[in-house]
Formats: C-alpha cells, sequence, structure tokens
C-alpha cells in the first residue's frame, strides 16, 4: 500500500485541489483513501468537509501526530469525512509549530506514525503538503514511498519543480533512498497560447514523467470546493463534467493505488 506526497514548493498551482479531486475519483471508483492535511492553511481538511475546530478535545490532529517521535500512532488521528470511503488526518493552525521544532528528529516522526501501523482499510495514503520548504514537507518525504509535483502551465513551472525535485534528491540521498518521482501532473491549464508553450516545455524537460492527463480550469471547481463536496457528485455542468472526467483519468494513470491481483 503507498504512501504519495503530492507537493509542490510554490503556492497557488492547485496542490491541494489535485489531492480532493483524487479524492473524489476515489469515491466515484470505490476506492478507500487516507488523505494527510499537512498545510496548517488547513484546506484539505475543509474541503473534505471537516471542520477540525468542531473536533472533540480526544481527537487528534497532525499536529499532535507529530509532537514526538513515536510508532504507530497514525490511525489515532484519523477521522471519517462525508465523503465515502475518504477518511483524512486533519491540519490545524498549530501544525505550523512544527515546522518550527528544533528537535532533530521532526523530519522522521510523520514516517514512525505509521510505522507498525495496520492500513488494510485503505487503497492508499495521501499526503498533502505545505506549499514551501520545511520540516513539514521534507517530513512527507521522508515518510512517502513516492511524490508527484502539481504545477501550473506559467513562466516559474520549470523552476517550481526544480526546486522540489532537489529536496526530494536531498532526501533521497541522505534519509530516505526508496523513495521515487512517481509523476508531474499540470493543473489549472487553460486553452492559450502562452499555456500550451509552457506545458510544452515542461514535456520536453521531464518527457513521460508528466502525466498525459491535464486538468482543466474550470469555475465548477469553485463550487464544489466551496460545498466541500466531491467533484463527481456535482455533473450538472459541463465544467464539472470535464473535471470529473480528468481526475478519473488522472487516478487511472498514476501509480497512487498497488495493480490489483489475480484473485482479490
Amino acid at each position: 500500500m503507498k504512501k504519495t506526497a503530492i507537493a509542490n514548493q510554490k503556492g497557488g498551482v492547485g496542490k491541494t485541489a489535485t489531492v480532493l479531486g483524487l479524492c473524489s475519483a476515489a469515491t466515484a471508483l470505490g476506492h478507500r483513501i487516507l488523505a494527510v492535511d499537512l498545510d496548517p492553511q488547513g484546506n484539505l481538511t475543509r474541503g473534505l468537509g471537516v471542520d477540525a475546530s468542531q473536533l472533540g478535545d480526544d481527537t487528534a490532529t497532525a499536529n499532535e501526530l507529530l509532537l514526538e517521535l513515536q510508532e504507530g500512532t497514525a490511525l489515532d488521528a484519523a477521522v471519517a469525512t462525508p465523503w465515502p470511503g475518504i477518511d483524512v488526518i486533519p491540519a490545524t493552525l498549530d501544525l505550523a509549530n512544527r515546522d518550527l521544532d528544533g528537535a532533530n528528529d521532526v523530519i522522521f516522526r510523520l514516517r514512525a506514525a505509521f510505522e507498525g501501523c495496520d492500513l488494510s482499510a485503505y487503497d492508499a495514503v495521501l499526503f498533502d503538503c505545505p506549499p514551501s520548504v520545511g520540516r513539514l514537507l521534507v517530513g512527507a518525504l521522508v515518510a512517502a514511498d513516492q511524490v508527484i509535483y502539481v504545477t501550473e502551465a506559467s513562466i516559474d513551472s520549470l523552476g517550481g519543480i526544480k526546486n522540489v525535485q532537489d529536496t526530494t534528491s536531498f532526501v533521497k540521498k541522505r534519509v530516505n533512498p526508496a523513495i521515487e518521482i512517481a509523476g508531474i501532473v499540470i493543473t489549472k491549464r487553460e486553452n492559450n497560447g502562452e499555456e500550451e508553450f509552457r506545458e510544452a516545455e515542461i514535456r520536453d524537460a521531464y518527457g513521460e514523467l508528466v502525466a498525459k492527463t491535464v486538468i482543466p480550469k474550470r469555475a465548477a471547481w469553485k463550487d464544489a470546493n466551496g460545498l466541500a463536496t466531491p467533484i463527481h457528485s456535482m455533473r450538472g455542468s459541463a465544467g464539472a463534467r470535464a473535471l470529473s472526467t480528468a481526475f478519473t483519468d488522472l487516478f487511472l494513470e498514476l501509480p497512487i493505488t498497488e495493480p490489483v491481483t489475480a484473485g482479490r
């Protein structure tokens, strides 16, 4: 069962939207996902219909999970969401303190939290990483089996990918030699000459690492996000249908879940 970090060190590129879209596709396809919100802004948590401020005092969040090095505690923080088959480890603003934590073991805490956990109830784990270089991002890369980079087709795209790739290479060399780059996803794509040119730049630079499926920019996404509902349940508009199709295709294209074996 794979743990996948969804990352970019630049904000506003559609990273959390991609995690939500993949979770939406998972519900439509009958898959079970544990989503881990590692961004203190908590946009993934809210997008999945969970109000972290209303959680009980005995409910752990990502911050509590990462307060100290403890093995096998990840599922203690998993919360059911209104989305069928999707659980989330929620984020709150105090998670930002972990990026400021000076302890040497901070980047190993997420990996430890998952060690020994029975994850058989899930088909995949997705880490929604913060849009900056810090201990939370590095910790996600330490814990992950693979990473997927998310980017817009813009003038800054190649630089943004290079930055997060450098961070991944550092983690792979020093801490987690098993981590692999599973793909690069182009999101919020508009149909114009500039973005066509920038997409071609990305594909020329990274070849088959770039997913064939491109996520288009559609207003329907804001509607789904505002309602905290899967985009696949909002197929009344052409934009919602386009996004649903794209995210389903992306989920099936990327190696997020293990291949189904005969007899399963």
